[in-house]
């Protein structure tokens, strides 16, 4: 058998012939899917506001957090911990703040690592309170999506 094709050859497509996609060849910026990166941002800001209460609480009332055994990954203080979650909820503050204020990309770069810290740290912290750590696990999710995903065209709107 051979493997001859019996198609007409094709001539390459001149510039002239080149259809652009639906919308152009650069996207442009929509106010819905912008809407989307506000809406990260936003649930960044109320992301590091849960996370500043927490660390208060961790500093202030240790005997609030009460379990049989102690199986977080700091031994026999929260203190750490409390610092760790403060600390966190002024950068993830400071990450949504840039983003609903001026649109800026350092403060989407930062929301998505202060995210992506927030749900490794809640991971460590889910012995303590099981339900609230994987609530803003999904949090963190949905604010890496948005970030990430629609965060481009707040770009679009700043300049």
């Amino acid at each position: 058998m051979s493997q001859i094709s019996r198609e007409p050859e094709s001539t390459p497509l001149t510039a002239s012939e080149v259809v652009p996609p639906a919308g152009g060849w650069n996207r442009s910026a929509t106010a819905t899917w912008q809407g989307w990166a506000y809406f990260g941002a936003v649930v960044m800001v109320l992301l590091g506001l849960f996370h500043a209460v927490l660390g208060l609480v961790a500093l202030v009332d240790q005997q609030y957090f009460t379990f049989r055994t102690n199986s977080l990954l700091a031994i026999h203080d929260y203190a750490p911990w409390g610092w760790v979650h403060l600390i966190g909820g002024v950068a993830a503050l400071a990450a949504g703040a840039g983003i609903v204020v001026g649109g800026h990309a350092w403060a989407r770069i930062l929301g998505v690592v202060v995210a992506g810290l927030s749900a490794v740290v809640n991971l460590g912290f889910l012995a303590a309170t099981p339900v609230w750590s994987l609530l803003m696990i999904a949090l963190d999710v949905v604010v890496i999506y948005a970030l990430t995903v629609h965060g481009w065209e707040v770009d679009t709107r700043s300049e």
